[in-house]
C-alpha cells in the first residue's frame, strides 16, 4: 500500500512495485493537496464542454477525452517520477509535456530536479487555468503551463532535450508533432518519451529516426524512443508531403 505523506508527495517508487490502482489513489491524495479541483473540472467539461479554445486554434477536430475518470486520464505522480529518475537528464535541461492537462509533471520536476525547467502545453483552457494557479501556489519557478493548439501551423514547438508525448487530439495530430520534432533532430539529440497506443504505433511504423530504447520494467505504459543519428536527413517532408 502506497500511503500519501506531505512530507513527500512525490516519492521515488521502482516502477513494478505499485499497482495502477495504488498509483491513481495515492495521485488523487496529491491533487487534493496541490489544491487541484480536478474532479469538478472534468465535470463541468463533460457536461458543457470548453469554453477556452486555444490561441490560434487550427480548426481540427480534437479528442480531449472528456467523460474519462481523471485518474484514468492523467497519469500518476509516482510513474512521473520513476520516468524521470530512469533518464540520464544530466545533459537534458529543458523537458517539454506536449498534452500536459494539469501540470501534473511540473510539480515532480520543480520539486525533485533542481537542474531542469518544465513547460506543458494543453488545449483545454479550463485545465491550463488550474493547473498553472496550483503551480504558482506551489511556488513553482522553473515549470509552467501554457495554452496551445499543438495541430495549429502557428504553433512552433521549443526547443528542448525530452519530449513526453501521448495520445491527445487524434492521429494526424501526432504525426504533425512528430515530424515538427524530426525536423529540431536534424541538429541535436532527442529523447521522445510516449505514452499511448497511438502515438507509439506512429513513431514505430513511420518515423524510423527514433530508436526504441526502454529502461523502464516491461510492463510500464511508456516508451523511450532515442533520435537516430545515422537517420538524420538533410530536407525533412512535411507531413503533407509525407501524405497525412
Amino acid at each position: 500500500m502506497v500511503s500519501f505523506e506531505r512530507r513527500d508527495p512525490f516519492p521515488f517508487i521502482t516502477e513494478g512495485k505499485f499497482s495502477k490502482s495504488e498509483a491513481k489513489a495515492h495521485a488523487s491524495e496529491v491533487d487534493t493537496y496541490l489544491g487541484l479541483r480536478i474532479g469538478p473540472i472534468e465535470a463541468r467539461l463533460n457536461q458543457s464542454g470548453s469554453k477556452s479554445p486555444a490561441p490560434s486554434a487550427s480548426g481540427e477536430h480534437q479528442q480531449l477525452w472528456f467523460g474519462l475518470d481523471p485518474q484514468d486520464l492523467l497519469t500518476p505522480y509516482l510513474e512521473i517520477r520513476a520516468t524521470l529518475e530512469s533518464i540520464d537528464l544530466k545533459n537534458r535541461k529543458h523537458i517539454v509535456d506536449l498534452g500536459a492537462a494539469y501540470g501534473r509533471m511540473g510539480f515532480v520536476i520543480e520539486r525533485h530536479f533542481p537542474e531542469q525547467k518544465f513547460t506543458g502545453y494543453e488545449y483545454v483552457g479550463e485545465r491550463v487555468v488550474e493547473g498553472a494557479s496550483a503551480l504558482k501556489r506551489f511556488g513553482a519557478k522553473r515549470a509552467t503551463l501554457e495554452h496551445a493548439d499543438l495541430t495549429s501551423a502557428k504553433f512552433q514547438i521549443p526547443d528542448a532535450d525530452v519530449f513526453f508525448i501521448y495520445d491527445y487530439g487524434t492521429p494526424k495530430a501526432i504525426e504533425k508533432t512528430l515530424f515538427d520534432l524530426r525536423k529540431m533532430a536534424s541538429r541535436k539529440d532527442l529523447l521522445i518519451v510516449a505514452r499511448g497506443r497511438n502515438c507509439r504505433y506512429s513513431i514505430e511504423s513511420k518515423h524510423p529516426w527514433l530508436s526504441k530504447t526502454n529502461p523502464l520494467a516491461p510492463e510500464s505504459a511508456i516508451t523511450l524512443y532515442h533520435s537516430n543519428q545515422n537517420l538524420r536527413l538533410d530536407r525533412v517532408e512535411s507531413p503533407v508531403e509525407h501524405g497525412i
